[in-house]
């Protein structure tokens, strides 16, 4: 079965949770077809749910992760890189890291945080369940395992309480049974260890309005409160976190078992993790109020969204896309465009160019078309990368459209969300 109505809460089994959104039927934002498979392409239905038992925010569907990852469109490296490359110096710092030290990376994609820290001398393993990545990854000579991980497959690849430092970077919402994966965890890692994560921070969703980030592949989206409410039923505690820019806002969580008997391994929880627990009870973060007015924001944006790009078409001028992402995808399909209105959208990742955005006849190209096209608007639809694509527009005498957190044309003077 390819979709499912979620019944219970992801985290603490609650019958009854409030909805906050509703998307409608809308495709998988990583499907990407090809033109042959634009008739028949399925869409499902998407809305998001709030438990008042537990603080999570979720999905009221689920997607079979299989259906989404075994042939998947997204590589890290696009975008990323130097991020990871950074990641990988601090860890290696913070947990004086070197070749005897036994690390694992969950959702390792295709390599961008592996090849860094086999530069530093300390060989990671990655567990990748999506096939095409997986061999991504294995050409640039890590080592990958191509599997799913949860508890039963941590009994097939690892030896029990054997790994310092477990990694996962911007997977952990993408895990239906994600009790499963933290259970597998808290098996591998050394009692002294530490499981370090980094995924999108539920207060940047909904402070900055990033709606377009919600889609079947995000099952869930954190705040502290409910990562503490995870871990605590796994025996492990939260010792430190921050947030970071990545994806327009984004946490690192640090996590050791509770029971560590090795005080001088034993990490406090840290000044700044107590000022963001306090930072979340100070907005009421665990209160279903904290969420309502995010849906008639939304709302809001989405019209005056539809009236810019009408206007601007009324006026006779082209229009054409940068960034083939998740949040294009669903973009596209909540703002209802097509070719009629968005030319086409420009890529860098060779895994997407060729195909479609998910929805819509909207074709995905090359950087190389924009190079030898005019067009009057670009809508840059990766807007926490709008910086990054600016500077290497900077020489075109077309204008950069960006949609959030407002409609408008793209000016790096007032653009201050937090971007990578």
């Amino acid at each position: 079965m390819i979709y499912q109505k979620r019944q219970t809460c992801a985290i603490c089994g609650n019958g009854e949770r409030e909805t906050i959104l509703d998307y409608g039927l809308v495709p998988a934002a990583g499907s990407f077809p090809k033109k042959d498979e634009l008739a028949d392409e399925p869409k499902y239905h998407l809305g998001l749910e709030f438990c008042g038992t537990c603080g999570l925010l979720q999905t009221n569907s689920i997607l079979d992760s299989h259906y989404l990852f075994k042939d998947y469109r997204y590589m890290s490296s696009i975008g990323l890189s130097k991020h990871f490359s950074e990641l990988a110096s601090l860890l290696v710092g913070e947990f004086s890291l070197n070749r005897e030290s036994s690390v694992v990376e969950l959702g390792s994609n295709d390599g961008v945080l592996q090849v860094p820290f086999q530069k530093l001398g300390v060989p990671v393993v990655g567990v990748e369940p999506a096939t095409n990545i997986a061999q991504i990854a294995k050409s640039k000579g890590v080592q990958v395992i191509n599997d799913y991980f949860n508890y039963d497959t941590s009994l097939r690849h690892f030896e029990a309480h054997s790994v310092d430092l477990i990694i996962a970077n911007n997977c952990f919402a993408h895990i239906h049974d994600i009790g499963a994966v933290v259970k597998g965890i808290q098996r591998i890692m050394k009692e002294s260890g530490t499981f370090v994560m980094e995924v999108h921070y539920v207060k940047a969703l909904i402070e900055e309005l990033q709606y377009d980030s919600v889609y079947h592949e995000h099952l869930y989206y954190y705040s502290l409160h409910a990562l503490e409410n995870l871990f605590k039923q796994h025996g492990m505690t939260i010792v430190d976190c921050c947030e970071i820019a990545v994806h327009s806002g984004s946490i690192r969580v640090y996590v050791q078992n509770q029971k560590c008997t090795a005080t001088h391994l034993r990490r406090p929880r840290t000044p700044r993790l107590m000022s963001l627990l306090g930072s979340e009870r100070a907005l009421n973060i665990k209160n279903a109020l904290f969420y309502k007015n995010f849906a008639s924001s939304v709302k809001k944006h989405c019209n005056l969204i539809k009236e810019g790009l009408d206007g601007i078409k009324r006026s006779g001028a082209r229009i054409v896309g940068y960034g083939a992402s998740g949040r294009a995808t669903m973009a596209c399909n909540i703002w209802n465009l097509n070719a009629d209105m968005i030319e086409y959208i420009v890529d860098e990742s060779p895994e997407r160019v060729g195909r479609y955005m998910g929805g819509t006849n909207i074709p995905i190209v090359s950087k190389e078309t924009l190079d030898n096209d005019n067009p009057d608007y670009v809508l840059v639809f990766a807007w926490n990368f709008i910086n990054m694509i600016a500077n290497k527009l900077k020489d075109r005498e077309f204008k950069l459209l960006c949609a959030f957190p407002t409609f408008g044309i793209h000016d790096p003077e007032k653009f201050k969300l937090n971007t990578l």
